[in-house]
């Protein structure tokens, strides 16, 4: 989808307290299996949108911040815990979006997988995907 057919969207935390606004297409949407992912969401795998740092804007809040890797940085609620983002790292132009935290989530299906060489045995997508041992190439 280009930026030109794109309408923007929105998606915040569960308490409300921060908002953010997407005026760019995702170049990436994809679900990701890496430990840190399970860690910081507490969940088995992720879903997330990878959008232009251009295109992405905090409009209410300011989100607390985690080192989880060198130059990588996960952004969250710290009032009611929602992972929300994750900036830097080896794509410093694009922001991951967890697609859960997004108004109108149903909207992007992923295509690919990440770090499928970390994925939970039992965690199998019964839809096809794109697979891929480690990073998805465009994040």
């Amino acid at each position: 989808m280009s930026d030109a057919a794109f309408q923007p969207i929105e998606g915040g935390c569960l308490c409300g307290a921060l908002r953010y606004r997407i005026s760019s297409a995702p170049t990436v949407v994809d679900l990701c299996h890496c430990w840190q992912c399970r860690k910081a969401s507490g969940a088995p795998l992720i879903a997330w949108i990878g959008v232009p740092a251009a295109g992405f804007a905090w409009i209410k809040g300011k989100p607390a911040r985690f080192e989880s890797s060198p130059d990588t940085w996960r952004c969250f609620c710290d009032r009611c815990g929602s992972p929300l983002a994750m900036a830097g790292g080896v794509s410093p132009d694009l922001i991951g979006v967890t697609i859960g935290g997004l108004d109108q989530p149903a909207q992007f299906t992923p295509t690919d997988e990440g770090w499928t060489s970390q994925r939970l045995p039992w965690a199998r997508i019964a839809h096809p995907l794109i697979s891929h041992d480690e990073d998805h190439p465009g994040f």
